[in-house]
């Protein structure tokens, strides 16, 4: 009797997502020696998202003890936040810096996703992903893995990430898990059982 093999880890830790994607190809010595950000031409509407997310999180324990001790404060800053959020993202999207909505396959090591164009393995990539509905900003380099042609619907690129930084692993690793999390309780509702 044979032990069937293990499931292959990479289908275990992988997931679909839709998200605000773009890519630049850019050498080797910018990937090595630039932070990514520098690389995409990043504009100040994201940079500004990015920094506002910050102070949220740094914020987020103070709100906490204001709502316990005043709960109507907590929630008027509460929704003081909310409408600061929105402007951040409508600065962002109405400057016309980021691409458009893209399917990406997403691991904590690395992408594959649509391109019009081939792309050589071994090439380099500036990666920008905005997850939604978060608007959660991650900008990577990549190298080119494989790139296979599909006909008319272009290209499939594999990509593995190249010099990630601890925090850019962390916000991809809860972005993952959020997203199995949602998978999983769309799954276990009572009209997919059926």
């Amino acid at each position: 009797m044979t032990t069937p093999p293990p499931p292959e880890r990479r289908n275990t830790f992988r997931i679909n997502n839709d998200v605000i994607f773009d890519f630049r190809v850019v050498d080797s010595h910018t990937a090595e020696e630039q932070e990514p950000e520098q690389a995409i031409g990043d504009g100040v509407a994201l940079h500004l998202v990015a920094e506002l997310r910050r102070i949220d999180r740094e914020a987020l324990q103070l709100l906490k003890i204001i709502t316990e001790k005043q709960r109507l404060l907590g929630d008027y800053l509460h929704k003081l936040n909310q409408k600061i959020d929105l402007i951040a993202r409508h600065s962002m999207f109405s400057s016309g810096e980021n691409g458009g909505t893209a399917r990406v396959n997403l691991s904590e090591d690395g992408v594959a996703f649509r391109s019009d164009r081939a792309l050589y393995k071994g090439n380099f990539l500036v990666l920008r992903m905005i997850f939604l509905p978060s608007y959660t900003p991650v900008i990577v380099f990549a190298s080119v893995s494989r790139c296979e042609d599909e006909g008319d619907d272009g290209y499939r690129i594999g990509a593995k990430f190249h010099r990630l930084r601890e925090q850019d692993r962390q916000e991809l690793a809860r972005q993952i898990i959020k997203a199995q999390v949602s998978h999983r309780k769309r799954s276990s509702t009572p009209e997919n059982n059926q």
